[in-house]
């Protein structure tokens, strides 16, 4: 939820209950006041009857007959305001009425009880009229509040949103070109001057930090290469010095194994660092050449360990990659299905404009399928690979949005990668007439 909304329905979830105390209140208030001065009135109405029992043909108020009931008593009544129902002549039906009880002497020991009654219906009604225009008025202010309130909120937090909008934007994987510091812009608030101080600090770290590591990974991969590459070369030319017994030859052997291994190590490394870096640019290519191509190159290589090699290609499958980065991606899941495949199985390689799979069949994994393509997860069978390469996989598929499944078939003993390739948005057309 945005915080525009969040606010908006903070704001009215604390408004809706002060409206509606509001409102109570207010009724209350004119409630009690119209049944104070109702009180009054009746108070005043008693005075008249008592003075016109004491002061015969006095020209005084005379008060309806149908809201007085005079009967003798031979008790004192205290004057007793109370709420009761009466009915109603004109319309015939029993509306609230306020009255009032007291006592009134004409003569010694004479006295009469007078009920009064006023009708309450119509200050009622009054009451309710009035508590339902202040609640329209408040619900008519309420929602104006609302709208002036978001265009001030949108109004205040528009530098926040800029400063949104160009994190966004900001990239450190600007291959070759790397793109200068961005400088976050200065606003009339004290609070966003804070955050873009902060965030223009942040920004000049992290372009440093990028260069240096940059600049590391370009050192690392020239020179950890040429020390290994002349090692290499030395051993070459120890073997071709005679004479050398077996047991030399065995551990000049195994150090060329370890050399060999030391570079695919140290490239796969590199690798992995320049694509968390983002430091290839991708372009439109045509995943089925690159699959078809590398297919045909690992053929033989499958043929020979005894494995047939089925494609089921679709043509013309174009994703957005970076072409090396495809390559390595492919080759490495090719190779991986040649290595761990039984001898006279089946490799079957299938390519959709939708997924690119791969299964083989196999020994189970001897440990959890979700460590797989964990960094130097090794089969113990193999103890000479690096344990990089379905790392690369999932990297290269992470960066260009390709989902990565695997999943073993206990019944047909098949290992299954797929891959689902991301799919172009549809673009909208309009007809024309």
């Amino acid at each position: 939820m945005k915080l525009l909304h969040k606010m908006m329905l903070n704001l009215l979830l604390v408004a809706i209950p002060v409206a509606l105390g509001g409102v109570w209140l207010f009724y209350s208030f004119i409630h009690a006041g119209i049944q104070y001065e109702v009180d009054e009135q009746l108070s005043s109405d008693l005075e008249s009857i008592r003075y016109q029992w004491q002061h015969p043909g006095s020209d005084t108020r005379r008060i309806a007959s149908s809201r007085i009931e005079i009967t003798r008593t031979g008790m004192p009544i205290l004057p007793t305001y109370s709420d009761t129902l009466g009915l109603d002549r004109r319309e015939k039906i029993l509306v609230p009425m306020r009255q009032l009880t007291a006592t009134i002497k004409t003569a010694p020991g004479v006295q009469y009880r007078v009920v009064i009654r006023q009708p309450m219906g119509e200050f009622d009604e009054i009451a309710r009229l009035l508590s339902i225009g202040v609640a329209a008025t408040f619900v008519v202010l309420m929602a104006a509040l609302m709208v002036l309130n978001g265009w001030l909120i949108r109004r205040l937090w528009h530098p926040f949103y800029r400063l949104i909008d160009q994190l966004r934007q900001y990239r450190l994987d600007s291959t070759g070109n790397p793109q200068p510091v961005m400088t976050f812009p200065q606003s009339t608030t004290d609070e966003f001057n804070q955050l873009s101080s902060a965030l223009n600090t942040m920004s000049r770290n992290l372009q440093e930090q990028f260069r240096a590591q940059q600049q590391f990974t370009d050192n690392a991969a020239h020179e950890m290469q040429t020390p290994l590459s002349i090692v290499g070369h030395e051993l070459e030319n120890l073997l071709a010095i005679d004479p050398l017994n077996a047991e030399q030859v065995i551990g000049i052997e195994r150090a060329q194994d370890s050399i060999r291994r030391l570079v695919r190590l140290n490239k796969s490394l590199l690798l992995l660092t320049r694509i968390e870096n983002h430091q290839f640019v991708g372009e439109h290519i045509n995943i089925s050449r690159i699959v078809d191509e590398l297919a045909q190159t690992y053929h033989d290589f499958a043929r020979h360990h005894g494995l047939r090699w089925e494609c089921r290609l679709t043509p013309d499958v174009y994703q957005t990659m970076n072409p090396y980065l495809a390559e390595v991606l492919v080759s490495n899941l090719l190779q991986n299905a040649i290595r761990y495949s039984e001898p006279a199985s089946r490799v079957e390689i299938t390519l959709t404009p939708s997924c690119f799979m791969i299964q083989n069949q196999g020994e189970a994994l001897p440990f959890p399928a979700h460590q797989l393509f964990d960094r130097f997860r090794k089969h113990p069978a193999h103890p000479d690979s690096t344990g990089l390469g379905l790392a690369l996989v999932q990297q290269i598929a992470h960066l260009y949005g390709i989902a990565v499944h695997y999943f073993y078939q206990t019944d047909t003993r098949l290992h299954v990668f797929r891959l689902d390739l991301p799919q172009p948005a549809p673009t909208v057309g309009f007809n024309t007439v």
